[in-house]
């Protein structure tokens, strides 16, 4: 069922189809705005609860299973690409900043090109060997609103490899390949009558805003109304960078900033100039792998306000299961583990409860803040570690929430995080939804990250910030 253009210029959040979303969103009266499920995790299972997505009348987006196959791509290449990172490592922190041009020394620049050209050829050959039928009906046969396309991943293994344009040399066109071939996949499946009724998202892929733009263009040029990039790959990098590129111009930094920043920004705003620049005018946009509350704003600047945006993750589901951590709606998304709520819970800073996934919890189960701090000050004040939430019985007993001993509130707490990450970063995105100033709300929401959160973050809104002033003045 294709959308009507009314609907154009939210934002939304779309939860990942899983067991644990599942169990989550089962206890309560509350839906995320849209469901994804990838095609390397269909089972009778997963299709029945996506045949529930669909009763619900929720929007279901068919992923392509790609990242599996990037994983496998990384880990061919990940020994030859960590030298070469080594080197350029070594080479900056004798020269004082990140090596490019001339800094790159012959040898090494050919080895990095070799490697690379290695990684494409390779992750076509993975990619050639799809049946493209196959995964189709794969995707059908989860009666989604929206298909995300099978695409040319080889741009994605560069990216996680760090195999950077900088050190490659690597010209414009080389990425431009790797998009039509992209488009190429889109319009096969864009043509095929099963998803005529599909919203089909061609991914584009990108590494500044150079590429970003070209990859625009293409898509303009080819009719995409519906594109999508991923995201996993940019977001793996954790390094930092001090300059940017836009044009023929080099730009620097006031102070290094975290290069998935850096590099978002100029991908998403490429795309866009790129897009306007050939005429093309996207309904919407959806980020594959992006889950990061303060990038939020990031992709609400980079668009015009009449387009749909969207994201998805599954760290709301990481972080709740394997970290204990909630987020808050209060810190912009803020992460806070189990523990830190319980230290602030005994020294009279009360958790509030935001979700209503909690607040039907502690309706339940309690939460007695009193018996807590008398469990805290017989023991001597001290900091709540996890330790104490997996033994202490009283201590379990008076949060049940932040509990960690097995029992059914656990288990119950457990999918409420779950939930409760999903519903916060929901009601983030949301916040930009349609709207005439969509834009200048998320460039004032990229300024007050930049004042709350990590020193890491705030380097990278800020750049990013500056990204889109320098941007702004060629759009």
């Amino acid at each position: 069922m294709t959308r009507t253009q009314g609907e154009y210029g939210e934002m939304r959040f779309v939860a990942n189809l899983r067991n644990e979303t599942i169990a989550a969103f089962a206890a309560e009266d509350i839906q995320p705005r849209a469901y994804l499920l990838s095609s390397h995790r269909v089972t009778p299972s997963t299709l029945e609860a996506a045949a529930h997505v669909r009763d619900l009348d929720l929007p279901l987006f068919a992923d392509n299973g790609t990242k599996q196959l990037i994983e496998q791509v990384i880990d061919v290449f990940a020994d030859d690409a960590g030298s070469v990172r080594d080197q350029v490592r070594d080479i900056r922190r004798d020269i004082g900043h990140v090596p490019r041009g001339s800094d790159i020394p012959p040898a090494l620049r050919q080895t990095a090109k070799d490697l690379a050209n290695s990684v494409i050829d390779h992750a076509t050959a993975v990619s050639n060997a799809i049946d493209r039928d196959a995964l189709i009906e794969l995707q059908l046969s989860m009666d989604p609103t929206d298909l995300i396309a099978q695409e040319d991943f080889a741009v994605a293994c560069l990216l996680a490899l760090q195999l950077e344009r900088e050190v490659t040399g690597f010209s414009v066109s080389r990425y431009a390949t790797r998009n039509r071939r992209s488009l190429r996949l889109w319009k096969a499946i864009n043509a095929d009558p099963r998803s005529a009724n599909l919203n089909i998202y061609a991914v584009l892929s990108a590494v500044d805003f150079n590429t970003a733009r070209t990859a625009g263009r293409l898509a303009a040029e080819a009719g995409v109304r519906f594109a999508a990039i991923g995201i996993a790959g940019i977001n793996m990098d954790s390094t930092a960078t001090d300059f940017f590129v836009i044009g023929s111009g080099s730009h620097r930094l006031e102070r290094p900033a975290p290069r998935r920043y850096v590099r978002l920004a100029q991908i998403l705003s490429g795309l866009d100039v790129g897009l306007r620049e050939a005429g093309g005018r996207l309904d919407s946009f959806h980020c594959l792998g992006l889950g990061a509350s303060a990038m939020l704003p990031l992709v609400a600047a980079s668009f015009d306000d009449a387009v749909g945006l969207s994201t998805d993750a599954t760290s709301p589901i990481h972080d709740a299961i394997r970290d204990q951590v909630f987020y808050e709606l209060a810190s912009k998304g803020g992460r806070v583990s189990t523990s830190a709520i319980a230290n602030r819970e005994v020294r009279d800073a009360p958790w509030t409860f935001e979700s209503p996934f909690e607040q039907r919890f502690k309706e339940t189960f309690g939460h007695d803040v009193d018996a807590a701090k008398a469990w805290w000050r017989a023991n001597g004040e001290p900091q709540i570690i996890r330790d104490h939430l997996r033994s202490e019985a009283e201590l379990n007993e008076a949060l049940p929430l932040l509990a960690e001993a097995d029992s059914e509130a656990r288990r119950r707490g457990e999918r409420v995080r779950v939930a409760a990450n999903h519903w916060t970063i929901g009601e983030l995105a949301a916040v930009f939804s349609a709207s005439l100033d969509r834009r200048i709300r998320a460039r004032v929401a990229l300024s007050g990250i930049e004042m709350s959160q990590s020193a890491s973050i705030a380097r990278g809104t800020a750049a990013a910030a500056a990204i889109l002033d320098v941007i702004g003045e060629i759009g």
